[in-house]
């Protein structure tokens, strides 16, 4: 089983690690437009957190959350490299986030999820509670999961 953790990006570089795995899963990978998937969120001490997913020591994914008044978190852009995938990695940097968003006092995580990805997150918990949408071209649902 591999050594699976979350690191929360609290200096440049590792934020730059988090935009790097995104930029290759997202705009190289599924084509979705750089101007798109990079935002005004994406900077430090901010409006949201971004995390770094490593497997056994290497940058493997990652993701970030925004949190609401209602103390709802929100999952965005969550990824994990091609080369990652079908080992675990997404369900458990999902319990370690839904794990530090509790500690911050969360009491639900939302996101919207592929449509194709749908699936995944239903096995994580998850349920559907919105209608179909488009995003950067892609038709997704909204997801939340009680903490």
């Amino acid at each position: 089983m591999p050594f699976i953790e979350l690191v929360l990006a609290q200096n440049a570089d590792t934020l730059a690690r988090c935009l790097r795995v995104r930029e290759e899963v997202f705009t190289i990978e599924k084509g979705v437009p750089k101007e798109i998937e990079v935002d005004a969120l994406d900077c430090l001490n901010g409006a949201c957190e971004h995390f770094l997913i490593r497997c056994d020591g290497k940058d493997a994914g990652a993701l970030r959350c925004t949190y609401t008044p209602k103390n709802v978190a929100r999952i965005q852009r969550f990824c994990v490299l091609k080369k990652y995938r079908g080992r675990g990695l997404g369900k458990t940097a999902l319990e370690q986030v839904e794990s530090y968003c509790r500690s911050r006092g969360c009491h639900a995580v939302e996101l919207g999820a592929k449509l194709s990805a749908a699936r995944f997150y239903e096995k994580c918990g998850y349920e559907i509670v919105s209608d179909t949408f488009i995003e950067a071209s892609v038709t997704h649902v909204k997801m939340r999961k009680e903490l």
